[in-house]
Parts: C-alpha cells; sequence; structure tokens
C-alpha cells in the first residue's frame, strides 16, 4: 500500500489496482467535503491520477451519486463491461478499483479540521441554490448550452487556429470560421495576475456563497501550453495568490441552475502548503 498523498486538493492511497480517495477535511471524526467538492469533482480526480500511469482506461460502473456526464466529458473515459468501478462511501470518499473492494482507512492525522459554522452555512446555500424553484439572476446559461462546451471546458479542449485557442469559439477576430479541432491543454500554468471580489462585487450566481466565504478569488493563468485564461481559486484556498504562483486546473462545482449543479474548471495553488 502507498503512502497517503495530496493531489489535486484530496488525499489518495493506492493499493495494487485498488484506489482510494478522500476529502482532506474533517470535522470532529468526520470526513467532510470541502466548500466546492462532491463526489462527482473528487472521483474526477482520481481518475486524471489514474491515467498518468494508466492509458485506454475504462469504466465498468459508476456510483448513481456521481454525475455520469460530467465525469466522462472531464476525463474521456468510456463506460463499458470491463474496466474500473467507482463506488462512494457514505462520508466524503471513495474507491475506483478492479475485482473486489479494497480496505483503506481515513489517515485524520493528514486531514485538517473545518470551519464547523462555515461549513453549516455553505452546506445550507447550495441546498438552497440546487433547490429547482431557486433562479439565478445572473447571465443564463442553457442546459443545452452547458452540455455543448462541457468536455472544452472541462478536459482544456482547445483548438488549432494560427495558433492554441482556448475556450473554443466559433470565429476568430477577423470573422473567420475556426474549424473543428482537439488539443488538449496541459491543466497546469502559471499565475500572471489575481484578483479578490467583495462579496457585493461578486457575480449574482455566487450571491449566496460569496458572502460566508469572504468574497472570492480569481487568477489570470498562463497555461504551460501557451493559452492565458481566466479561473476561479477553488473555495477551500485559505491563502491569496500572488504572481508566479504555479497552478493545476481541477474541476470543481461552480453553481447551481434548475436544481442541476454546474462544474467548472478553478484553479489550485500548487507550489505553496
Amino acid at each position: 500500500m502507498t503512502d497517503t498523498m495530496m493531489w489535486q486538493g484530496y488525499l489518495i492511497q493506492s493499493n495494487g489496482d485498488n484506489h482510494f480517495i478522500n476529502s482532506p477535511w474533517k470535522l470532529g471524526n468526520e470526513c467532510v467535503f470541502g466548500y466546492d467538492s462532491d463526489y462527482t469533482t473528487m472521483a474526477i480526480s482520481l481518475i486524471r491520477y489514474l491515467s498518468i500511469e494508466k492509458s485506454n482506461l475504462s469504466l465498468s460502473s459508476i456510483d448513481e451519486k456521481i454525475n455520469q456526464q460530467t465525469i466522462i466529458a472531464a476525463t474521456q473515459f468510456e463506460v463499458n463491461r470491463s474496466g474500473y468501478k467507482i463506488k462512494c462511501n457514505d462520508d466524503a470518499s471513495l474507491q475506483v478499483y478492479t475485482g473486489e473492494e479494497g480496505v483503506f482507512h481515513l489517515e485524520f492525522d493528514s486531514m485538517q479540521d473545518i470551519d464547523e459554522e462555515k461549513y453549516s452555512k455553505i452546506s445550507n446555500a447550495w441546498k438552497h441554490e440546487s433547490d429547482i424553484m431557486n433562479t439565478s439572476q445572473g447571465a443564463y446559461v442553457s442546459g443545452q448550452q452547458y452540455d455543448e462546451s462541457l468536455e472544452s471546458r472541462l478536459s482544456l479542449v482547445a483548438q488549432n487556429h494560427q495558433g492554441i485557442i482556448w475556450p473554443q469559439r466559433q470565429m476568430d477576430s477577423e470573422g473567420t470560421s475556426i474549424s473543428q479541432s482537439y488539443i488538449k491543454i496541459e491543466p497546469s500554468g502559471t499565475v500572471t495576475s489575481w484578483t479578490r471580489l467583495s462579496a457585493a462585487g461578486a457575480p449574482s450566481e455566487f450571491a449566496t456563497r460569496a458572502p460566508i466565504l469572504g468574497g472570492i478569488s480569481t487568477v489570470m493563468v498562463e497555461t504551460n501550453d501557451g493559452p492565458n485564461g481566466v479561473f476561479l481559486l477553488v473555495d477551500d484556498v485559505t491563502t491569496s495568490p500572488k504572481i508566479g504562483d504555479s497552478v493545476e486546473i481541477v474541476v470543481r462545482m461552480l453553481y447551481a441552475q434548475e436544481g442541476v449543479i454546474r462544474y467548472g474548471a478553478k484553479a489550485i495553488i500548487t507550489n505553496r502548503s
């Protein structure tokens, strides 16, 4: 069995072809999710970890607590009769395995205590925001628009048109149509600038959670493959970014609309503990 390691803001253990991931946050003796994480975001991170050394991986079973459309868009894994199974646990942890489940134990010494009051408020805010009757006052993105761009946004799939273009677009600055192409950008880069938005100045999609978080931070990232992009920082980062920080682009919950969680790419600082 491998030692517990930190990966994309989560803790991972492996034993052969059985792999275990959990949130780094605890409330008493319970492992709980960070402020913008759930089973889907955690499963995506573990699958991406496995894909570093394994290619042509497939999934045979995905727990119903996980958004299947999102994990496939973010990992490009295929679903068929053979492959890895993903099973969620009762706490903020899950396993990816072949054959029989492995036996893993939470390493509480590697975890951090979460702010109980903030955790409760954020959890309630997500419940309110996810209510089917709740209507966002921000820019409306239809389900069709969201679905059509999901793979490009979560997997950083770019276009090649006089250089690498991301996010994808239909036309260039001169009005010329851009043909379809498939280039994956490495999900890492460097912070070139950043902004801290106060709760009052945050977009209305985040109006419920921004006051609890004390505002939200965005970073301009120059990816290692060239294109620049603006990303929110993950919500459970407590340190302010600095110009020159190394970041990795990960998947987290963004907001909820029409009773459905919308997922997106966020940045997590990797060169500081």
